[in-house]
């Protein structure tokens, strides 16, 4: 796995659930936000089946997907997550700060690919003080379609001008795997017990960092 690692000049990290530890206050706002109206989705929602697609997304496939409630339910999410940052509840998984900072020292190239808006994607990277280690921030506002599609991998490829087989995507969660696989970009799992066939995991950012200097 090591040697799989160093053959890669570009790192494409995922962000929520795999950067930082949003992944709660996500579900929690979600839930929030279909209370007042929809107090039986909100009963019934679980996160882990849509994590990572963007909120608009989510919500039409709860069946939520007429206007105006689609874009009033998306402005609420999408404020109760921002007021979960401003408090200073979103933080980022231990050692994240140090495996960039290493990956950047040795020249790697940095990009994050995200569902989350741009907004919310500048803002979290911003408070956790990680917004410094990356050349590009892919988000829901930059294509059409989100993960599982393979446009979001697809953009930093066209727009940065790499390579997909120079490049190792970072994910969490399916849909990130399944979105990257399509962009034809190798794929390691963290922080997550999800077993996918062929895709390696590592533990943290940590494990990461000492598989890079093995």
């Amino acid at each position: 796995m090591p040697g799989e690692f160093f053959s890669k000049r570009c790192f494409l990290f995922d962000l929520d659930g795999t950067l930082v530890d949003s992944t709660p206050f996500h579900a929690r706002a979600f839930v929030e936000t279909l209370k007042t109206a929809h107090p039986d989705l909100a009963r019934r929602f679980d996160y882990a089946n849509f994590a990572g697609r963007p909120t608009w997304e989510v919500l039409t496939a709860l069946g939520l997907g007429a206007e105006p409630e689609l874009t009033a339910l998306t402005r609420r999410k999408q404020h109760l997550y921002r007021a979960a940052l401003e408090r200073g509840e979103v933080n980022a998984f231990p050692g994240v700060g140090d495996l960039l900072a290493q990956l950047r020292e040795e020249e790697y190239r940095l990009f994050v690919v995200t569902g989350a808006s741009r907004l919310s994607a500048q803002s979290v990277l911003k408070l956790t003080k990680l917004e410094e280690f990356f050349e590009g921030v892919v988000t829901a506002d930059d294509t059409p379609l989100g993960k599982p599609s393979p446009e979001p991998y697809a953009h930093v490829l066209n727009t940065y001008g790499v390579a997909a087989q120079d490049c190792l995507a970072i994910e969490d969660g399916e849909s990130g795997v399944r979105s990257a696989q399509a962009a034809g970009i190798e794929v390691v799992l963290i922080h997550t017990d999800l077993q996918l066939s062929g895709v390696p995991h590592v533990r943290d950012a940590g494990h990461l960092a000492r598989l890079l200097r093995a």
